[in-house]
């Protein structure tokens, strides 16, 4: 399956990035913009604020994040995961989320689905498994379930 093939709504947009809704399989995707090479933290913050209130909204339980554009370098890295896990993660847990995929770009080093990586509980507070792909047939596919 290939993620052009699936009926899309767009839902938000803003300088970095686009939220949008699929039904094949049903779930929410984040799709990071190259102009993310300018982003602050606070604008990647803003993104899963923007995400997050999609997620409440919609009730999907799968969420994608393709990363294959992403060029933001972290001025405090740590303290934007903590953030991350404080507050947003909690709302993808009240949202209902059961999986949350990483479309990630060629060459990205860590393991992912297709290196025989296992999904993996990411931060304290999530209640659901993230699993990292190269290919979005794939991670369509997990998502699914």
């Amino acid at each position: 399956m290939n993620k052009d093939e699936s009926p899309t709504h767009e839902l938000a947009r803003y300088r970095f990035g686009v939220v949008t809704s699929h039904e094949a399989p049903a779930h929410l995707e984040l799709r990071w913009l190259p102009a993310t090479g300018q982003m602050t933290d606070e604008d990647w913050k803003a993104g899963l604020l923007t995400l997050a209130a999609e997620a409440e909204a919609s009730g999907r339980a799968g969420i994608l994040i393709d990363a294959t554009d992403f060029r933001h370098g972290f001025t405090d890295r740590d303290g934007a995961m903590a953030w991350r896990d404080q507050h947003v993660i909690p709302r993808y847990n009240e949202a209902g989320v059961q999986r949350f995929a990483f479309l990630m770009p060629e060459g990205f080093p860590a393991p992912t689905a297709e290196t025989g990586a296992e999904p993996v509980v990411d931060g304290p507070a999530a209640r659901f498994p993230t699993q990292w792909f190269l290919g979005c047939d794939l991670a369509l596919a997990w998502l699914k379930g």
